[in-house]
């Protein structure tokens, strides 16, 4: 199975869980925390959950890129990305992908490289 399909595959059947799943946990996890300490309404919490879902997919579909490496956290929209990746071509795919992703507002990258 080439890397595209299986890309697909895993997002088919853990995004539209993974929110669901954060969701229920209230507390668990960095959305559930957020949630519960974050002054946004929870409307807008949400938005900013589905768009951390969305960049992650996209980081996970570009090649070239270790997106395992790479911290996802989104606030009305601005996405900050934090890591340390092996090269200066590979931070820059990152952003690109990042910034084509929709509900994006703007990039904040703290992305360096690994030492």
């Amino acid at each position: 199975m080439n890397r595209a399909v299986a890309l697909a595959s895993l997002a088919f059947l853990v995004l539209p869980l993974s929110g669901c799943l954060m969701l229920a946990a209230g507390t668990a996890g960095v959305v559930g925390y957020q949630m519960g300490t974050n002054d946004q309404p929870i409307g807008d919490q949400v938005d900013d959950a589905s768009v951390t879902t969305a960049v992650k997919a996209s980081l996970l579909a570009e090649r070239g890129v270790e997106s395992l490496r790479v911290h996802v956290e989104t606030l009305d929209g601005v996405v900050t990305l934090e890591g340390s990746l092996p090269d200066e071509a590979m931070i820059e795919r990152a952003v690109k992908a990042t910034r084509a992703t929709s509900g994006v507002r703007s990039v904040d990258s703290k992305l360096t490289l690994i030492p």
